[in-house]
C-alpha cells in the first residue's frame, strides 16, 4: 500500500519513484520482465496543474504535446493503435460518457456519487490475453463551491514512464471536457492504481533520479 499527499503533480512522480523504489516488492510480469512494485497506490495532487518533474526523461514538451492528442475529440481514430482511452469514453458502450458527465455538472449535481465514466467492456477485454486498457475509470465529485475532485483510476500503472505523461494528459481532457464547458474549477486530483509498478531496466534511471534530485 501506498499513500501520497502533495502540492503539484512533479513531487507527486518523485515520492512514487522514491516509495516503490524502496518498498515496492520485486515481482515477474507477464512481459517476462522484473518489476517493483505497490499493490494499491494512491497519490493525491491538492494543487494539480500541466507540468512535469525535470528528473522525467520520458515527458519533453513535444511528446507531452503528442500524446495529449489521444485524449482530444479533435483527432478521434487519427492514430495506429487498436483503440484510444477517449474512444472507449465517448464510443466504447453506446453512449459519450464525457458528455453525460458535462451534463449532470451542468445540472448542478452537487454531492453526487453517480458520476463516473468506464473503459473496460467484457465482451471485449475479458476475451483478449492482453492489450486491455490501464486506465479503468474517471470519478467526479462536485462540491457547493463549484469545486471539482476528480479521481483517476487504474488497473496497471508503469509510474516511472507514464505516470507525468499520462496526467498531464488527463489534465487536459479535465479542462476542456469539464471545467471550461461548466465554468467550474478544479479541485484535488487523487490517482489510484491497483499496481503501480517500475520495471527492471528502469531501475538504473529510477536510483539516478533520487540520487540527483535528493530531497
Amino acid at each position: 500500500m501506498m499513500s501520497i499527499t502533495t502540492l503539484t503533480l512533479p513531487e507527486a512522480w518523485y515520492k512514487a519513484i522514491r516509495h516503490i523504489m524502496e518498498f515496492g516488492n520485486v515481482v515477474d510480469t507477464e512481459y517476462g520482465l522484473k518489476a517493483r512494485q505497490i499493490l494499491m497506490g494512491m497519490i493525491e495532487i491538492d494543487k494539480p496543474s500541466f507540468g512535469w518533474h525535470k528528473g522525467d526523461a520520458f515527458c519533453t514538451k513535444a511528446r507531452v504535446e503528442e500524446y495529449k492528442k489521444q485524449f482530444d475529440r479533435a483527432y478521434l481514430h487519427q492514430h495506429h493503435f487498436e483503440y484510444t482511452y477517449l474512444e472507449r469514453l465517448v464510443e466504447g458502450h453506446g453512449i459519450d460518457q464525457l458528455a453525460w458527465i458535462q451534463e449532470q455538472l451542468l445540472k448542478k449535481r452537487v454531492g453526487s456519487k453517480r458520476i463516473q465514466a468506464i473503459t473496460w467492456i467484457p465482451q471485449i477485454d475479458c476475451l483478449k490475453e492482453e492489450d486491455q486498457p490501464c486506465f479503468q475509470r474517471i470519478w467526479v465529485y462536485l462540491h457547493p463551491n463549484d469545486r471539482l475532485d476528480v479521481h483517476i483510476m487504474y488497473r496497471s500503472w508503469d509510474v516511472f514512464q507514464a505516470y507525468e505523461a499520462n496526467i498531464n494528459a488527463f489534465l487536459s481532457l479535465i479542462k476542456k471536457e469539464m471545467l471550461e464547458p461548466t465554468g467550474l474549477k478544479l479541485g484535488t486530483l487523487c490517482t489510484v492504481g491497483n499496481s503501480m509498478h517500475i520495471y527492471d531496466y528502469n531501475w538504473d534511471e529510477a536510483h539516478a533520479v533520487l540520487n540527483r534530485y535528493k530531497k
